[in-house]
């Protein structure tokens, strides 16, 4: 396998205290790395930083061969904001959806933002997106408060499936879901990265979570990676 991202030495500081220490991992194609850390141990800022929603304060960061970030700062040439082929789910999700947008809508925005299907296609595009998701078209009818927690990961997935991300940062995807809505989401995920040659960096401060799910884990204290272990 290939290294889809790679990141080394990467620093962060917030008002002058420094919450990264040098963190360095890598991500294969179609893996799953595991972040373990307790709340404030930093773990949240490093995917932030690897989507491209936080500047960095030295560093690099290479996705699939181009520098995201080079000694600390993005190369003259890249773009602002966040980085093409790669998504995130916040822990969250909820935050993520327009409260005034139908499950619909919310599936089919990026894809009208970056024209990549036509409107005669979007109905289709709608019903593959959900059914590769687990959902009915039915859910697509409803509003985010009209949908169950699990509901709208699954309405928050499907979107950001729909520009065929290569990897996707997942922070704490399950936290805010009962038990059992937990394991149906972690392997809705699997058969995707299966199907989809998709990788993930997956956030959590629940080691039984991600035992069940990463190839390897990385664990975090303090801002700094302290071992890498294979599960």
């Amino acid at each position: 396998m290939s290294s889809l991202l790679k990141v080394r030495n990467l620093n962060k500081e917030f008002n002058g205290a420094r919450v990264l220490h040098d963190v360095s991992f890598n991500i294969e194609q179609g893996e799953t790395l595991g972040l373990f850390g307790r709340s404030g141990s930093g773990k949240t800022t490093v995917g932030r930083c690897v989507i491209g929603l936080e500047n960095t304060d030295g560093g690099e960061i290479v996705f699939n061969g181009n520098p995201i970030i080079a000694n600390g700062k993005k190369p003259a040439s890249g773009s602002n904001g966040k980085v093409p082929g790669i998504q995130m789910i916040f822990q969250h999700p909820e935050t993520s959806l327009n409260p005034r947008m139908k499950g619909m809508d919310s599936i089919l925005e990026p894809l009208q933002i970056h024209n990549m299907c036509t409107n005669c296609q979007m109905q289709d595009k709608a019903k593959e997106l959900a059914d590769m998701v687990g959902l009915g078209m039915e859910h697509l009818c409803r509003y985010p408060s009209q949908l169950s927690g699990g509901e709208i990961q699954r309405i928050v997935l499907a979107r950001i499936l729909s520009i065929g991300p290569q990897l996707i940062v997942a922070d704490e995807p399950t936290s805010m879901l009962d038990v059992s809505v937990q394991a149906q989401v972690l392997r809705l995920m699997k058969r995707i990265q299966e199907e989809k040659e998709i990788s993930y960096l997956l956030i959590s401060h629940d080691i039984e979570v991600l035992q069940q799910v990463c190839d390897r884990i990385a664990f975090l204290e303090e801002g700094r990676i302290v071992r890498v272990e294979e599960t």
